[in-house]
Formats: structure tokens, C-alpha cells, sequence
């Protein structure tokens, strides 16, 4: 593939972006992958280095790892680590939302509630690269409102970490199959009606209530999630109860 032309730098950068997490959206960069940036620039037709800027990023948020000289890889999931940043997500952002409850203003309710919206009709879509940014921009930005940048932060740190969970356990990040169908509809979405609830919490500045529906939300959302964590490895990198598979190399043994 020829390089992109007449893009800027900061285009070709966010361009291998949304790629590189298209292709963790779509299960095609599985736990325990390694990502190789020299392999991504000869795919997209970049130079390597807005892929490498691009890569950072991602690590930055937690989606990727660097392992010193070996480069970058998807992280393993396990159970432990799963429970421990649900319970972070828990313990951070509901404090973020007792905090927004309170400090927030109409034109933030009102960016939310159209988020709100926003994400029903990507989720009647199944749009799933759309759904994921409207849920990262609602949460983040409940985050925001909190005011306190070290909250905001370590917020941002767990919700990127859980999202791998998410992507790969959740059901309406699955491919449909036969037997399987994406849901479509917005009124079945536990999610969906748990974000209309926090934001009717925010606009009526009940902290306390605003706390609540968020730790039962992320609360449920790793319920839903622990329940679909696979008995035996889907993946290379996937562990199970400590017990770790081998890595594998973009592009081995796949068809």
C-alpha cells in the first residue's frame, strides 16, 4: 500500500489511531498479541513514525503495553486484574459523580444528555466504534466535572484498562453469528438506561443518588462481564487463574 498523501501529521497519527483500535474493537489484535510497528506503517501505508506516536497513545491509556526491547503487546487478561480495576473504576468514579452532582451547570447537563441520546442511537445501529467513543466521552466527562485533575486521571487510567474487558466480553462487541445477534434495541440496554439514570441523578444534584447508580453501574457492567469470561483461554495471552498462555506474533496462525 502506498503511503497517505496530503495528510498532516496529526491526521496520519490519529488515522493508525482509530485503526489500532478498530482492530482491538474487532477482536483482530487479541490478548498476548504483539503489535509490531513496522508491520502497522506497511499496512496503513504511513511512515512509522505517526504509527509510533499513535502506539504510545495507547499505551498511555493502558490498551497497549511496551515490554522494554520486545516492543509493544496487548495485555493479558485475567481475573484478578479484572476485579481490581472494576473495583478501582468503582471507588474513583462514583466519588467523580458525587462530585459532579455538585459542581456541574446546565450546559454540562445538557452536553450529556445529548451524549445520552447519542449513544441510544449508535447502540439501535450497532455501531460499535461510535457506541465506544460516546461512552468514553460520557464517562470521562463526568469525570471532568469533578475538578480535581488527579481524580480525572486515575480515572481515565481504569476506564481504558477495563475497556479491554469490554471488548472482548461484552456482548455487544461480539460477532454476530447464527445463533447470535447483536442487540439493537436501546430500551434492552442495561447500559443505555443506567447512563439515563445518572444523568437525571446530575440534574437533580443528588450526590448521593449520582454515587449509587454509578457504582451500580460499573458494578453490573463486571458481573455481565465475569459471567462471559471464558473457562479455558480464547486467546494465546488470555490467563485463567494465574495460569498464563504464550504470546503470539501478529499474523501467526491466522488464516
Amino acid at each position: 500500500m502506498k503511503e497517505v498523501k496530503n495528510m498532516s501529521r496529526q491526521s496520519t497519527e490519529d488515522h493508525a489511531y482509530r485503526t489500532l483500535m478498530g482492530m482491538l474493537l474487532n477482536h483482530e489484535l487479541p490478548p498476548g498479541d504483539r503489535v509490531v510497528e513496522s508491520e502497522i506503517a506497511g499496512e496503513l501505508g504511513l511512515s512509522r513514525t505517526p504509527v509510533r506516536n499513535a502506539l504510545g497513545r495507547l499505551i498511555a491509556q493502558g490498551l497497549l503495553e511496551k515490554r522494554g526491547s520486545k516492543g509493544c503487546y496487548v495485555p493479558r487478561l485475567t481475573p484478578m486484574d479484572m476485579k481490581e480495576v472494576f473495583e478501582s473504576r468503582i471507588t474513583l468514579e462514583s466519588q467523580a459523580a458525587r462530585s459532579a452532582a455538585q459542581r456541574s451547570v446546565g450546559k454540562d447537563l445538557r452536553y450529556l444528555r445529548i451524549l445520552t441520546e447519542r449513544e441510544k442511537e449508535l447502540y439501535r445501529a450497532g455501531d460499535r466504534h461510535g457506541y465506544t467513543e460516546v461512552n468514553k466521552d460520557l464517562h470521562l466527562f463526568v469525570a471532568s466535572l469533578a475538578h480535581n485533575s488527579y481524580l480525572e486521571r486515575f480515572v481515565r487510567q481504569t476506564f481504558w484498562r477495563s475497556e479491554l474487558y469490554i471488548f472482548f466480553f461484552d456482548r455487544f462487541y461480539q460477532h454476530p453469528t447464527e445463533e447470535q445477534t447483536t442487540l439493537r434495541n436501546p430500551e434492552e440496554s442495561v447500559s443505555c438506561r443506567e447512563h439515563d439514570a445518572l444523568v437525571t441523578a446530575l440534574e437533580s444534584k443528588d450526590a448521593d443518588r449520582a454515587a449509587e447508580l454509578m457504582e451500580a453501574h460499573i458494578q453490573s457492567t463486571y458481573e455481565l462481564i465475569t459471567r462471559r469470561f471464558p473457562p479455558q483461554p480464547l486467546y494465546p495471552g488470555l490467563q485463567r487463574n494465574g495460569v498464563e498462555g504464550h504470546s503470539r506474533e501478529r499474523g501467526d496462525s491466522r488464516g
